[in-house]
């Protein structure tokens, strides 16, 4: 792991800075078909190990989820309501908060679509090696995704 000093600093802490690569998945086919994505694109994206990179550039982070497929680059400031388009295309009004070590987004779409809530929780290991993934639809329990990442080595 880096130094700490050498992190940047700002809202979030030096452990939740860097590139994080899914390792495993429960209950992602079952997330998303309550999402109402579609056979195709499912089938694709339960294939697919991306890389989730979290930076900072002084109050605003940036978090970028790649795969070789598509790629989305998400950038907020904590505690400030934003619009965000999702990865499955919903139009959410998103907010993120930092809650010790979990980094908490709760995407709202317009009640008038007719699509869900969601909430994403990143949490952290102690030691930052570990970024464990939460995504959950409000009312449906049943459907919890949890999707573990581990952090990749720095490029030096």
């Amino acid at each position: 792991m880096e130094d700490v000093q050498s992190l940047p600093s700002g809202p979030l802490p030096s452990f939740m800075i860097g590139d994080f690569q899914l390792e495993t998945s429960e209950l992602f086919n079952e997330f998303m078909t309550e999402l109402g994505v579609n056979w195709v694109t499912r089938n694709i994206a339960n294939n697919l190990y991306p890389v989730q990179k979290i930076s900072q550039d002084e109050d605003e982070i940036s978090l970028i989820t790649e795969t070789p497929i598509r790629s989305t680059d998400t950038k907020f400031k904590l505690n400030i309501p934003w619009e965000e388009t999702t990865a499955d295309g919903r139009v959410t009004e998103t907010i993120s908060t930092l809650e010790g070590n979990i980094l908490r987004k709760v995407q709202v779409p317009d009640p008038s679509t007719g699509y869900h809530s969601t909430q994403e929780d990143r949490e952290f290991s102690e030691d930052g090696e570990t970024m464990k993934m939460t995504l959950t639809i409000s009312g449906k329990p049943a459907v919890t995704c949890i999707r573990v990442y581990k952090r990749l080595p720095a490029n030096i």
